[in-house]
């Protein structure tokens, strides 16, 4: 995927192995799912939220992310792209007014920590349609487990690993 990025001033430039592992989830996601609403959670660059309107068109993403650099860069991001269907907005994750307001999602992609991502995944549960995708990465392989076990607790199913290295990006289901 072409992607068109200057990541000064905010985490993500595509180089890195987690979010090489994310786009080749949702590139495993496209071969047979079509998404109409989308949320990068811990945008950074807006790299994920590009990535997704670049693989679905039609799909309208939100783009969130505590840093309020981050929503600069990702907006500028967005608009080097072509990437007129997404908003973004800095706040408290999942709490954010924005991404609240533009729930559920049927796709959600979240590269942070294993860390946060254990702590939000009732809040991306209940963020995500019946159905609906996540696909998580910023864990090493070694943190996969914790993370595995943290969402299926709360009803999602892993469906495909990508592991790059010592990382891994992980596609669940609601």
């Amino acid at each position: 995927i072409a992607l068109q990025i200057d990541a000064a001033t905010a985490f993500g430039s595509g180089e890195h192995e987690t979010t090489r592992g994310c786009i080749q989830a949702l590139e495993f996601l496209k071969k047979s799912h079509q998404f109409k609403n989308g949320l990068d959670m811990g945008c950074g660059s807006g790299i994920l939220a590009i990535a997704l309107t670049k693989l679905w068109p039609e799909i309208r993403i939100t783009a969130i992310d505590i840093d309020p650099e981050s929503i600069t860069v990702t907006k500028r991001h967005a608009e080097m792209n072509g990437a007129v269907k997404i908003s973004a907005a800095a706040g408290d994750g999942y709490n954010t007014p924005l991404a609240a307001k533009n729930a559920p999602y049927d796709i959600v992609a979240a590269n942070i920590l294993a860390n946060p991502l254990i702590e939000m995944a009732p809040a991306l549960f209940k963020a995500l349609k019946p159905g609906g995708f996540a696909v998580l990465s910023g864990l090493l392989k070694r943190q996969k487990a914790d993370v595995v076990a943290a969402h299926e607790k709360q009803g999602l199913k892993l469906v495909h690993a990508e592991e790059i290295g010592d990382w891994q990006a992980l596609v669940l289901q609601k």
